[in-house]
């Protein structure tokens, strides 16, 4: 009770310079900072293999920007609200809002995802693998789109739990998918002979890495925000 008490304080109350800016801003430019190592990594470690391979992960890259987009759309959009919601200690609002932008994003997120596993072939095409690059394309990209659900549940997340002012959780969370990214991806790639498909499984397992740290700290109760079904609401009334 006591730290979130702390951090209702801190949201409404501490001046903006520099206490508040400090302490919520900085985590989360590492977080970005961190998050920006995925493909960074894949690239690097993937590199070794050829420059097909390379070739596939990047025709790959922008299906996975299409869903961090979609998570960015509703967090960015939720957290504005949800800031300005938890600053006049409207909690329950604020965890309508919360659980309406991560069930959305979750199930728009999943059709999206599933049209693209159903159609890679012709959307990498389009995208302008080659006949070289396709095969390689195909097998990272089956298991790195259907991995993308846990990427839009995580950028959601990300947003509405710095919302709340809970910033060094996301910095957290980022952290040790990236960490274990960078270990995983020349064990499944080389010592285990994977090729493109373990940088992508490495990928899976660090994104699902992350979406634990948010269900372990959302299950908690010194979070703000809860995201029980029955917080859902398609229409809000006046």
């Amino acid at each position: 009770m006591n730290k979130n008490n702390n951090k209702m304080d801190l949201l409404g109350n501490a001046p903006v310079p520099p206490q508040a800016l400090m302490a919520l801003g900085i985590p989360i430019m590492i977080g970005m900072l961190i998050n920006a190592l995925y493909n960074l990594v894949d690239a690097y470690f993937i590199g070794g293999l050829g420059e097909s391979q390379m070739g596939a992960i990047s025709i790959a890259f922008p299906l996975g920007q299409v869903v961090v987009g979609l998570g960015l759309m509703f967090g960015n959009g939720a957290a504005s609200y949800l800031s300005r919601l938890l600053g006049r200690g409207d909690r329950e609002a604020a965890s309508k809002v919360a659980s309406t932008a991560l069930y959305s994003s979750v199930c728009i997120g999943a059709v999206i995802i599933i049209g693209t596993a159903i159609f890679l072939k012709p959307i990498l095409t389009m995208l302008g693998a080659t006949d070289t690059i396709m095969p390689y394309a195909l097998s990272y990209g089956r298991i790195y789109v259907i991995s993308c659900i846990f990427n839009v549940f995580n950028v959601t997340m990300n947003n509405i739990v710095a919302s709340e002012g809970a910033a060094k959780t996301t910095m957290c969370a980022l952290l040790l998918g990236a960490v274990l990214n960078i270990g995983l991806d020349p064990i499944f790639i080389y010592t285990l002979d994977m090729g493109v498909a373990g940088a992508a499984i490495a990928t899976a397992i660090s994104q699902m890495a992350s979406t634990l740290v948010y269900l372990i700290y959302a299950l908690q109760k010194k979070a703000l925000l809860h995201f029980p079904l029955r917080n859902f609401v398609l229409l809000s009334r006046s």
